[in-house]
């Protein structure tokens, strides 16, 4: 009996591990057939597919390849086997979306035409009159180069001009729109959103640490959060980037105070061009005299503060920074608003014309206007990304749209000639002052500025870089008349001003500098026309004159400062009075040091090392081309849009659209 049972049991056990063999294998004739499937590329994968799917093998970012497939302006057509090959093959899904993108947009793909290069103009050369009586001061010996208004003149020495500056890109592909309502969402839409790429580690790389958000999704909008303390930065980054014109909404509302809950970036993957719309609520610049509400949820205390009047701190408010603004992205900008309260929805509006200038618009919770304001961007393209930074941030996202639409058919970026001619000149300085006859000087241009006004004296600064010392001037024409040609004080119809007399030379400045360190003064004064600078000689109406020549400036052209305040963005309020300019003046010596390098004229001005010590200020040398690449394509956009509004016979205004900005100065000439 027991023997029966024992075989009995034993048939059991191996009759079990026959099915369990059976089972492994049928499992495993499955898994090897799914992963031959999965190793098989389709029969009819593209070439053009294949290349990206290289890409991805050779591990390149995803930003890279999204980049690669919208500048090949291809129609990428997948279908169901092999979107399946690529994620096998570990295509990320941004990927596959921005191929997929193409296909479904390509009915309305914009192909941008490339610019035409522009033609280098002859260098001027120098007018050989006789030079006028010494009152008013002799006339620039440079004429315009050839143009339609200006033939050319004989040959002379002249000043030596630097190429022009590098022109924005236009891609050739638009993208779909953009649209997220974020409180119907279940999860962060992988089409629309990533949350990993070299872009957003640049970004944060300004603010100290990035953190991965922490994202939640309800009725009432995407909650973001996740920072915990200061210097740290956190953010989601569309997966496709977008090219002026478009407009753009987001409504948001910052539930967090001593921190930066909201930010919203429009920024080219170089960091080159960017406009920032950020939220600062509370910490070192809450309102002063509030009315403080506090409350708790899922994701801690919060609180906001109502204003109840008396002003309030430098960081408090909703602010707007943008490429050509002389501030970092991470840098505030500009206030737009000074009272956002924590808890409130408000919605920002940015529209981004193919000229390159954005309105952004702020909107509170019932669509009412509180601000607008217009600043210059660029055209991209741009990426989105929503972020918050240096505190614990906790904000809710609603909804963001943004829509590029077609350009028109005459939009273009302003462009800068590598050598300006007079027509130019004139086209773009008259909505800001009158082109007048001076005798002796021919076409001058007369800045529509208030009595009493000098240049190189109000509405600007001084910034070193490796071309020596900069203008860094906030008047929108200020990158032709501080850089180009010479200043002469003469008497107008209107008495006695300062005019601009064309030239052709570009360098940082054109200034004669004077100092005094044991009395520890610093000055400088417009150089004169007549005054040339020739392949690192001075020429004072064609004869030659060595570095401490005065071109017969006296006291009053020049401005005085204090060493210590010689890098200040407003000298109007460290301006030697008066009755001490001349003193200054006469115990100061004339500095004239200019180079010529590499076809660059260089303002080395006072040496580096003494400036150093004598301002308490240890400073560094920035990229020569990049600020006056800055300052140009920034004043060349503005203008644009005055040259467009201005109509003959309208009263010129120094300021422009943004009039007023610099107010009056005191003293003259």
């Amino acid at each position: 009996m027991k023997i029966r049972e024992r075989l009995k049991e034993n048939w059991v056990k191996e009759n079990m591990k026959v099915h369990f063999v059976l089972i492994a294998v049928g499992l495993t004739w499955l898994g090897l057939g799914n992963v031959c499937r999965a190793q098989t590329a389709p029969a009819d994968l593209s070439p053009d597919v294949q290349e990206v799917l290289t890409l991805s093998r050779q591990h390149m970012d995803d930003s890279v390849i999204t980049n690669y497939i919208i500048s090949t302006g291809k129609t990428y057509k997948l279908s169901a086997d092999d979107i399946i090959y690529l994620n096998s093959q570990g295509v990320s899904q941004g990927v596959i979306t921005a191929l997929l993108q193409t296909s479904a947009n390509s009915a309305n793909t914009q192909n941008a035409a490339p610019a035409a290069p522009a033609t280098p103009v002859p260098a001027p050369a120098p007018d050989t009159s006789a030079a006028p009586s010494p009152e008013p001061p002799p006339v620039d010996s440079s004429t315009p180069p050839p143009d339609a208004t200006a033939p050319p003149s004989s040959p002379e020495p002249t000043e030596s001009s630097s190429p022009a500056p590098p022109q924005f890109s236009v891609p050739p592909m638009m993208p779909a729109p953009l649209q997220d309502n974020f409180y119907v969402d279940g999860g962060l839409n992988p089409s629309f959103w990533q949350t990993q790429s070299p872009l957003l580690t640049s970004l944060a790389a300004m603010n100290g640490l990035q953190v991965l958000p922490v994202l939640s999704f309800s009725p009432s909008g995407m909650q973001m959060s996740g920072i915990g303390g200061p210097g740290q930065f956190m953010g989601v980054q569309s997966t496709a980037p977008f090219t002026a014109p478009f407009s753009f909404s987001a409504t948001v509302a910052g539930l967090s105070q001593e921190a930066v809950p909201f930010e919203i970036y429009l920024v080219s993957n170089d960091l080159q061009q960017w406009l920032t719309v950020t939220g600062h609520l509370g910490g070192r610049g809450h309102p002063q005299g509030e009315v403080r509400v506090r409350f708790f949820g899922p994701f801690g205390g919060a609180g906001f503060g109502v204003p109840t009047g008396g002003g309030s701190k430098p960081d408090y408010g909703i602010w707007v920074n943008h490429t050509g603004s002389g501030r970092p992205i991470s840098a505030l900008g500009d206030r737009l608003y000074p009272y956002p309260i924590a808890g409130v929805a408000y919605t920002i509006q940015v529209s981004v014309g193919g000229d390159g200038l954005a309105t952004v618009t702020l909107l509170d919770a019932n669509h009412g206007l509180l601000a607008s304001e217009s600043v210059p961007a660029g055209t991209g393209p741009f990426y989105l990304v929503l972020a918050g930074r240096d505190g614990a941030t906790y904000a809710e996202w609603q909804s963001v749209q943004l829509t590029p639409s077609a350009p028109p058919a005459a939009a273009v970026v302003p462009t800068v000639p590598p050598v300006p001619t007079l027509g130019y000149f004139q086209e773009q300085l008259t909505p800001y002052g009158s082109w007048v006859d001076v005798p002796g000087y021919g076409t001058c241009w007369e800045p529509a500025v208030w009595p009493g006004w000098r240049p190189y004296y109000d509405g600007g600064h001084w910034e070193y870089t490796d071309a020596g010392y900069f203008w860094q001037s906030d008047y929108p024409w200020g990158d032709i008349t501080f850089h180009y040609g010479r200043w002469a004080y003469v008497n107008t119809v209107t008495g006695p001003n300062w005019v601009w007399v064309p030239g052709y030379d570009y360098a940082p400045a054109w200034v004669v500098w004077r100092h005094d360190d044991d009395d520890g003064y610093v000055g400088w004064a417009p150089l004169p026309p007549g005054a040339v600078f020739v392949n690192g000689d001075w020429f004072w109406h064609g004869g030659r004159v060595g570095a401490d020549f005065g071109f017969g400036l006296g006291a009053g052209f020049f401005t005085f400062v204090g060493y210590d305040h010689f890098w200040a963005h407003d000298y109007r309020p460290f301006i030697v009075p008066h009755d001490r300019v001349v003193f200054a003046y006469h115990h100061s010596m004339i500095v004239n040091h200019y180079q010529f390098d590499h076809g660059h004229i260089v303002n080395a001005g006072l040496p580096h090392d003494r400036m150093a010590t004598f301002t308490h200020n240890d400073f560094h040398a920035a990229p020569m081309t990049d600020m006056r690449h800055e300052e140009e394509m920034h004043n060349a956009m503005q203008r644009s849009t005055d040259i467009h509004n201005y109509r003959p016979g309208s009263q010129p205004n120094a300021m422009g659209h943004n009039g007023g900005q610099n107010g009056h100065q005191q003293g003259g000439h």
